[in-house]
């Protein structure tokens, strides 16, 4: 598959890959840093005589010293000794080149310390870029050890202690006051729950009914105005507005009912009068039900809009009594949100001093830390530390990594390269040599190629070798073509594309089957190229588009200079359009050609792309596709399906303009009996042992006789 789709895309694939391989490990050389490391000891020996005499056997004592020098190797790489050593005054020139950060983020992250097994040793190692500041980092991070966590730390430890435990006290204070504001708060707040969340939003929903309904008023009252404006008069305040539908319906149930009455009686006189009618009895006096329950519905509601006008519901309704009522539920909302902005201001000073609680607290849980770490690291002062050897500026890098990070990069980039020209073959995929289209499990059924005889001039012997193609070409059209009749044969030559040598491939096809003494013709079928009368300067010649109009072939077909060949050109009657090349059309002109040759050979256009292809397709005995060297095979596969759908007998596909080693699997020309004696004579050729004893024994055999 790798084979297949970098197949023609080697030569840019590579060329591109070491390109970009070398100019990135250039750049990963030049940029991977050169890093120098320095050293420096502590000795780390205890002042405890059960330690220094001989160890018990329960190594007890010896895993307490062990624990010992692993909390000093922790305190070494701390935060606070690596600040301690940034700001010291050895690291202030650094620290002004470089940054406090940056310089602290490398510190952090090259800073190493550890004990050599079995020993009281604490190495302290440092890589940097540069030697010098590799040595001055190194010290300065054990001398800020030494000042912060070394021997004379014993009141130091219990003055910080003292002043931790007067810390926790105050936060402690701090605390109960915070809480006893909470408290108060609720208390003169008269809300019996701290979280009122749950109030405000019963407020809340309070709110939003009383807007509804004041909208509801609302409308009322413009409904109201807007009748006694288009009438002319003024609002006195005792207008009642007509009820709406829904209230109507509410108040009198009967008008339901009666229009529930009217829609039945309307579906039955409906469904009765496309069977029956306009003028039968049942239809009119059905219309005259609906028309008597319409009057009733109307008198229904003019007298229940009457009594629920005079009725206490109408009188609620009207404008004054509407705009009381509007005044208060004005002043409820006003209360309710005047409520729910006090419970507002009350939850967030709670919710304030809650938060106050929580910070004090986790401030008072981290000097409780404090305070135990401190403890716990009481009990090791009698450990004594002290430097042993300093750290000095190393002569030569540590680990040169340049080589090994180039190499890495450069495989990366050629193997991305490759990778992007893979993928590019998978979604292009061109067709470069004979495997490629034998790869698809037969779906092309390749038969042959046909050389690249632009270097004739260059290779003399590829003309001959081109032919031998042609003529194998030929031999294997004729095992395995479809259909075998005692009339002529006719077989399309087409391409997905153009300029895929099709018709070249005609013309050289003919040539062989001439030459192998069967009559042949040429047809050009290419409406719009017209390449086959091009080639052979028969474009002033009539063909056929003059026999599709008129008839009689034999007028049309011009003799070649090869024996048993002949062409019909395109012809010249502009009038004949391949629009015309139906398949009764079609079937006729093969039907004349099957009886007057052994072989016709037909040049269409690009399968894909000509309107005649289709039609001759379908009728001709057998269809070859020529695909040119570099050209996709998507369209390829595309038109073999399409002669699939036509169910036209598809032979396989040649390869043109194809490389030597292609056709040097397929063809071979056998040396001349000259070369051979030549070669004989100069000895670079020398005959059988065997076949040469074989031979004089026959000789003095026949000389007995």
């Amino acid at each position: 598959m790798i084979r297949d789709r970098l197949a023609g895309r080697w030569l840019m694939a590579s060329v591109m890959g070491l390109t970009l391989g070398a100019i990135c490990a250039l750049v990963a050389w030049n940029m991977t840093p050169l890093l120098y490391k320095s050293s420096g000891l502590l000795i780390a020996s205890s002042k405890r005589p059960i330690v220094v005499k001989m160890l018990q056997d329960d190594g007890t004592n010896a895993k307490s010293h062990e624990s010992y020098l692993m909390t000093q190797v922790s305190l070494i790489t701390s935060d606070d000794v690596i600040s301690s050593a940034i700001d010291s005054e050895e690291l202030e020139e650094l620290q002004r080149s470089r940054g406090y950060y940056p310089l602290y983020t490398g510190i952090k992250s090259r800073l190493i310390a550890l004990n050599p097994r079995g020993t009281e040793l604490i190495e302290v190692i440092y890589q940097d870029e540069d030697p010098e500041a590799a040595s001055m980092i190194t010290n300065a991070i054990m001398n800020s050890y030494m000042e912060i966590h070394g021997n004379n730390k014993g009141m130091a430890i219990s003055d910080t202690k003292k002043q931790i435990r007067d810390e926790r006290q105050k936060i402690r204070t701090k605390i109960n006051t915070l809480r006893r504001q909470q408290q108060d708060l609720v208390t003169n707040s008269n809300n019996v729950v701290s979280d009122v969340s749950g109030l405000i939003s019963a407020k809340a929903e309070e709110c939003a009914t009383y807007n509804a309904m004041i909208e509801q008023i609302n409308e009322t009252l413009n409904r109201i105005e807007s009748e006694q404006i288009r009438q002319g008069k003024e609002v006195t305040g005792d207008e009642i507005p007509d009820p709406t539908e829904q209230e109507l319906m509410i108040f009198e149930p009967r008008i339901n009912g009666l229009e529930l009455d009217i829609e039945q009686q309307e579906i039955k006189l409906a469904t009765l009068r496309s069977r029956l009618g306009d003028q039968h009895r049942i239809i009119r006096n059905l219309t005259s039900q609906i028309e008597a329950t319409k009057l009733t519905l109307a008198t229904v509601r003019v007298d229940a809009a009457e009594r629920w006008k005079s009725g206490p519901v109408g009188k609620e309704r009207s404008f004054r009594k509407q705009t009381e009522q509007k005044s208060k539920i004005t002043e409820k909302l006003k209360s309710r949100r005047n409520e729910m902005r006090d419970l507002q201001d009350f939850q967030n000073e709670y919710d304030s001093l809650q938060r106050d609680i929580e910070a004090n607290e986790i401030d008072g849980a981290v000097l409780d830390e404090r305070l135990t770490s401190l403890e716990r690291e009481e009990s090791n002062i009698q450990e004594q530390v002290r430097i042993g050897q300093i750290a000095t500026v190393p002569d030569s890098p540590d680990k040169d990594k340049r080589g090994p990070i180039a190499v890495g990069v450069f495989g990366a980039s050629v193997v991305l390269v490759m990778g992007i020209f893979f993928l590019i073959g998978s979604v292009d995929q061109r067709t470069f040599a004979i495997r490629q289209l034998k790869m698809d499990h037969g779906q092309f059924h390749c038969l042959g190629v046909v050389p690249d005889t632009s270097k004739a001039a260059m290779e003399p012997e590829i003309l001959n070798i081109g032919m031998n193609c042609v003529h194998k070409l030929r031999n294997r059209i004729e095992s395995i073509r479809f259909r075998s009749t005692d009339r002529g044969y006719i077989m399309l030559i087409s391409s997905p594309f153009q300029g895929d040598g099709k018709t070249t491939l005609v013309q050289l096809l003919g040539h062989s089957y001439a030459s192998a003494g069967f009559k042949t013709c040429l047809v050009d079928s290419d409406f719009i190229g017209r390449s086959l009368s091009h080639s052979l300067n028969m474009l002033d010649k009539p063909g056929l588009k003059e026999v599709i109009k008129e008839g009689g072939i034999e007028e049309r077909l011009v003799a070649l200079e090869r024996e048993n060949l002949f062409l019909m050109p395109i012809g010249l009657d502009e009038m004949v359009s391949p629009e015309m090349m139906q398949v009764d059309v079609v079937e006729d002109l093969f039907a004349e050609l099957r009886g007057k040759f052994d072989f016709v050979i037909i040049d269409t256009g690009p399968l894909s792309g000509s309107i005649e292809s289709m039609p001759i397709a379908s009728s001709v005995d057998g269809v070859i596709l020529a695909l040119r060297k570099g050209r996709s095979r998507i369209p390829l596969k595309r038109c073999v399906r399409d002669l699939h759908e036509l169910n036209a007998p598809y032979l396989g596909v040649v390869l043109n303009y194809a490389d030597k080693s292609d056709y040097r699997d397929i063809t071979s020309v056998s040396k001349s009996i000259d070369q051979v004696i030549k070669e004989e004579a100069t000895g670079i050729r020398k005959r059988n042992a065997l076949t040469e004893s074989l031979n004089m024994k026959t000789s003095r055999k026949r000389t007995q006789e």
